[in-house]
């Protein structure tokens, strides 16, 4: 079931193509995900709520190193993109290898763009070419103290 949800990006087309002519409001995000927690939680959960249908674009291994270094992503894309599409919320999963998902989001055309509150609507990637095409942006309040990096710099600590 979760193997389902995990699309190409010309399958992510054509689910966004149908669900637009059943007139379901498309959500998108992106992200690496590297290891899952309560913040990824949160705000996923937060982003479908603002439509019918969530599709996460989710950063391969190889763009997820460019962004956060060698040593990262912990977790390979396939077991990434596994645990996204486990959610209940996220409705389709498809990577992206480029630097920034404008491209992706070109493609799918979704109507709502969402990304955390750390980031202003004009440094949202995609915003223009949402809003020119009728769509919205919306920002996301981030659960504190929650992000990945803090969370292996804290495991590193405790067995340093």
């Amino acid at each position: 079931m979760t193997e389902s949800k995990i699309l190409t990006r010309k399958q992510a087309v054509l689910r966004a193509e149908q669900w637009h002519s059943e007139d379901k409001q498309i959500v998108f995000t992106n992200g690496c995900f590297d290891i899952l927690h309560l913040g990824h939680i949160d705000y996923l959960e937060k982003a479908r709520r603002f439509g019918d249908k969530l599709i996460l674009g989710l950063n391969t291994d190889a763009s997820v190193s460019c962004i956060k270094g060698p040593l990262r992503p912990v977790v390979n894309e396939y077991a990434r993109a596994r645990l996204m599409a486990a959610l209940a919320f996220v409705d389709a999963v498809t990577l992206f290898d480029e630097e920034t998902p404008l491209e992706l989001i070109q493609a799918l055309k979704p109507d709502i763009l969402v990304k955390g509150d750390d980031y202003a609507v004009a440094d949202i990637v995609g915003a223009d070419f949402v809003i020119q095409n009728g769509g919205r942006v919306q920002t996301i309040p981030l659960v504190a103290g929650y992000s990945t990096t803090a969370l292996i710099k804290k495991i590193q600590e405790a067995y340093r």
